[in-house]
């Protein structure tokens, strides 16, 4: 049999030596997939029930959501789009750079790997996945849960692995206990995903690991993982792997993760992978660098098309304002703490990969590596269950990669659980009337539209109370940016036109926040949602904050004794200029990528 299969690939090699490349690949990081249909019943848990008619749904709260970075529910629906555009393009190959399930949670891979499969089966698509951070949240399997799902009244409820310290304790009517939603290790991850990517396929003609053996099991793919003081030392899995799905093209599946262990209370835990990154790789698994270089090398010798991706970003994604952000904001901010040094870049770029695909950051962007021979493409690939929801196209012809975005603004049943929602309004507004949230998500017209309002909540309740100065966070985010200007005595050499007037009056304080993340997120994307005259009113107040000379504030009664208004002039100042940047940043929406790893070609602008 083995040696039937080994002739079979041998036939298809031969078939297409000399024949051109001409393959797409989607890569679709950040899936976040939370199984809305996951059954909990056993534990007592019922569920919502939206209509009589379908399934009871398991659904975490839109307060739970605004509070987030990702979405929780819509994203089911976002991922079943995604598919059904790939499936009408005929891509057959798809990438899932990390975080493809919520948490690892078993509930939530039964449900993906249903899906896949299905996908599979109806439209000969292969799947190529590699662990991020959520998955695993941790390398074994842990006592887990969420204390926010909703029940059929709208009122939040928990749900609990048994072992977790919460169902160890007495029990009440808000708190169910299920195995399903404890947070599965590698085992487990490894288990329920081995059909995409993370083994072997008799389909593959060629699959290694960086281990010497090449063996696929687990236990022959680890490497020693110390603590940061050396003084404790676990084995580790690591599931990188390289693969060759259709002749000629080779991808590139690094593992990424780094778990350090500790022990508390003389019990092993272990550090959660999120900052770590590729940082850690260079210091924690250093074989994974050796490895990539030789794979280089071989793809070179054997004209292969490589690509590589992973979880995690192997460039800076602030179009090098990641100093003036740390200035501003703090070093803990804006997550910063997640990209790679210079010196990591450099390394990563020094072993001649060209394209690189990664996720985790839940932005659009693109930034080159130089160094001497080579120049490392890493592109930053939106989520599909935040702002702006889009997935990454590749379609190479040749060594010519095609590096498109696509856009997944409207996608069908995006509303499907509003009425649950509803209910969860309407709980609050008469239980707990100052939590509730702004219910005009609620009229989203797309899922575009939704993603932009969950966008403006999670900025008004998660982002400004989190990283923006004290002086931002005041009774002055409702002021526009003329009334903001009529703060200062300070003398303008320019004075304004009436035009300039009207424009800084449409603005306010926080509608420039709102559009820093969207920016932020989307990249140029985001230039559909920013009004032209938010634009124009950003670079009048920046002129107008630069030319201004010495800060001599207003005596405006309250406002002057409770917010330091020179702090906010010179905070505001460097706000914009950052902004502007942000703006012109490397192209983010469509590249046309020389994978010719003998030359180094730079890239150009396409159409999308």
């Amino acid at each position: 049999m083995r040696l039937l299969t080994l002739f079979s690939l041998l036939f298809v090699a031969l078939q297409t030596y000399g024949k051109e490349l001409n393959t797409q690949i989607a890569f679709i990081p950040d899936v976040h997939f939370h199984d809305i249909y996951a059954d909990f019943s056993q534990s007592g848990f019922k569920g919502v029930k939206l209509d009589s008619q379908t399934k009871p749904v398991a659904i975490r709260s839109m307060k739970a959501q605004l509070h987030s970075t990702r979405l929780f529910n819509e994203n089911y629906f976002a991922l079943i789009a995604a598919l059904n555009d790939i499936a009408e393009r005929g891509v057959k190959l798809v990438a899932l750079p990390g975080d493809f399930t919520d948490d690892g949670q078993p509930a939530h891979l039964k449900g993906l790997k249903a899906l896949l499969n299905d996908y599979t089966k109806r439209y000969d698509m292969r799947f190529f996945a590699i662990p991020g951070n959520h998955d695993p949240v941790k390398p074994i399997k842990t006592a887990a849960g969420k204390s926010d799902f909703l029940n059929d009244e709208g009122r939040e409820v928990a749900i609990f692995s048994p072992d977790h310290k919460n169902c160890k304790a007495s029990q009440t009517d808000a708190l169910f206990c299920d195995d399903g939603i404890a947070h599965g290790g590698y085992q487990e991850i490894v288990s329920a995903m081995a059909d995409f990517g993370l083994m072997p396929s008799s389909q593959d003609l060629l699959w290694q690991t960086p281990f010497t053996s090449d063996h696929a099991a687990l236990s022959e793919r680890q490497y020693q993982q110390c603590s940061e003081d050396k003084q404790h030392c676990v084995m580790l899995p690591d599931t990188s792997y390289l693969v060759e799905p259709v002749a000629g093209l080779w991808l590139l599946a690094i593992d990424a993760n780094v778990y350090l262990p500790e022990f508390k209370n003389n019990q092993l835990t272990f550090k959660g992978s999120g900052n770590a990154g590729y940082n850690k790789v260079l210091t924690e698994k250093p074989y994974l660098i050796t490895w990539i270089k030789q794979i280089v090398s071989a793809a070179k010798k054997q004209n292969k098309t490589l690509i590589a991706f992973s979880h995690f970003p192997m460039g800076e994604f602030y179009d090098q304002q990641s100093a003036s952000i740390k200035e501003l904001y703090g070093s803990d901010a804006f997550q910063l703490t997640r990209e790679p040094t210079n010196n990591t870049q450099e390394t990563l770029a020094e072993t001649g990969l060209r394209l690189h695909i990664g996720g985790h950051m839940h932005m659009n962007d693109t930034s080159l590596i130089k160094t001497a021979k080579n120049t490392l493409y890493n592109i930053q690939a939106p989520s599909i269950s935040a702002y702006r929801p889009a997935y990454k196209l590749v379609s190479i012809i040749g060594s010519k990669a095609k590096v498109d975005t696509v856009l997944l603004d409207s996608i069908a049943g995006f509303d499907t659980l509003f009425p649950a929602y509803e209910k969860e309004y309407s709980y609050l507004a008469e239980h707990n009337p100052d939590e509730k949230w702004l219910a005009d998500i609620l009229d989203s017209e797309d899922y575009h539209q939704f993603t932009l309002r969950h966008l403006a909540g999670l900025t008004r309740w998660r982002f400004i109370p989190r990283e923006w100065p004290e002086s931002f966070r005041s009774v002055l985010l409702s002021f526009s940016f003329h009334e903001l200007l009529g703060l200062y005595e300070s003398p303008i050499n320019k004075p304004l036109t009436q035009h300039s007037e009207r424009v800084l009056k449409g603005v306010t304080l926080f509608d420039f926040i709102r559009d820093f993340y969207l920016l932020r997120n989307a990249g140029t994307l985001a230039f559909e949602d920013i009004p032209t005259t938010h634009l124009k009113a950003y670079k009048v107040m920046a002129q107008q904050l630069n030319t201004m000379g010495q800060c001599i504030p207003k005596d405006v009664g309250k406002i002057a004794q409770t917010v330091d208004v020179c702090t906010l002039q010179v905070g505001l100042s460097k706000a914009l200029m950052i902004f502007e940047k942000l703006a012109d940043g490397e192209n983010d929406r469509c590249l046309m990528i020389d994978l010719n790893l003998n030359a180094n070609k730079p890239a150009k602008a396409c159409r999308p």
